[in-house]
């Protein structure tokens, strides 16, 4: 969440997400007549299918402030979708633009008040969102202004042509460095033990406690095939250390962290056994024919005379159709064998107790 303010002192609490469809009825109360000067008559609907990131600014009140729409093309028809990069290295040789790390704004709304805080909020939200990204680019007529919010983050480049007809669109370009700078990092040197060590004291003195003053300068000196360590730098200063190694406590992991969506970190294998066996062993109440689990006492969790009892008097079947295992069983005794459920239907299995319970 950011805070912004307008020229007016009024304060706003905004954050960015995704757009999603029901966004649009917003969106086009948004669009004023300057809007479509800027970008064209627009099928928001069409846009936003096409959009390859499209995101839209909240306050608190989740109130839509501001909107914008990305795609990995040119508008206004300057240039072939599969033939742009060649048209824009044109305009600079050293700028190197790929479909890869460019995208082009299509469509900006805002509310006026807050109009410039939110496209640069907007902006750098979305350089954080995609780490591949480094330009976006703005195609406007070239007898348009960008006005006072979008010239505050792009510059003009250069002018290009329209396929169709005769006239001119401004180029105009933001790059990342200007609002979400990557950081530069590199393999880890033992120079940068006197940058990183206060940033480790500050958070723990624990391991310089345990290893020694200089314990630092050891791992990064340690560094081989296996032990790997690197820096974040700016401006020469590291300000971020990670070590890595290849060999994993494996036991660990699993006994501090819940690896099951992850398979455990490990390859599959069909004889792999993903979930032990588990004892349900269930306690029946005095008197109240209640069902308890032993290992969760105090949780009811069903009434015996809604359960189907099965004729081995082990197992019970409850109304959802799972099937739990069961100590003791006092009721709905029959002569007659309900067969071996594996997989079975819910209504077939009460059509058959309700038969059974008749003849009974």
């Amino acid at each position: 969440m950011s805070i912004l303010t307008s020229p007016r002192g009024k304060v706003e609490v905004v954050h960015c997400r995704r757009t999603e469809s029901q966004d649009i009825f917003c969106i086009k109360n948004l669009i004023r007549k300057f809007t479509q000067n800027l970008f064209g008559r627009l099928n928001l609907i069409y846009l936003l299918e096409k959009a390859n990131l499209a995101i839209t600014l909240c306050n608190e009140r989740e109130e839509i402030m501001a909107h914008a729409t990305f795609v990995d093309y040119p508008n206004w028809n300057v240039a072939k979708q599969d033939e742009w990069v060649y048209v824009f290295r044109e305009l600079d040789k050293e700028l190197p633009c790929t479909p890869l790390n460019t995208l082009f704004m299509h469509l900006f709304v805002a509310v006026d008040e807050f109009s410039t805080g939110c496209c640069k909020e907007i902006i750098q939200s979305v350089f954080k969102a995609v780490p591949e990204l480094h330009f976006i680019f703005l195609i406007v007529p070239a007898y348009m202004s960008l006005g006072t919010t979008l010239i505050t983050v792009f510059d003009q480049v250069g002018s290009i042509p329209n396929l169709t007809f005769n006239e001119d669109f401004a180029v105009h370009i933001c790059h990342r460095h200007s609002h979400y700078p990557q950081l530069h990092v590199r393999k880890a040197r033992v120079e940068d033990h006197d940058d990183l060590m206060p940033i480790f004291l500050q958070h723990d003195t624990i391991l310089r406690a345990t290893y020694g003053e200089y314990f630092l300068a050891e791992l990064i000196e340690a560094q081989d095939k296996e032990n790997h360590a690197v820096v974040c730098e700016v401006e020469g200063v590291a300000v971020g250390f990670m070590s890595v190694c290849s060999r994993v406590n494996m036991q660990l992991l699993h006994e501090c962290f819940d690896l099951g969506p992850f398979h455990g970190f490990c390859v599959p294998h069909p004889d792999d056994v993903l979930e032990q066996p588990r004892d349900l062993s269930f306690q029946e109440s005095q008197g109240t024919g209640a069902v308890y689990h032993k290992n969760m006492p105090g949780i009811r969790s069903m009434p015996v005379h809604n359960c189907v009892l099965l004729s081995d008097g082990t197992n019970f079947i409850a109304p959802s159709g799972i099937l739990f295992k069961y100590r003791k069983v006092t009721k709905f005794h029959s002569s007659k064998t309900l067969a071996t459920l594996v997989n079975f239907d819910i209504l077939e299995l009460t059509n058959a107790l309700l038969e059974m319970l008749t003849n009974k």
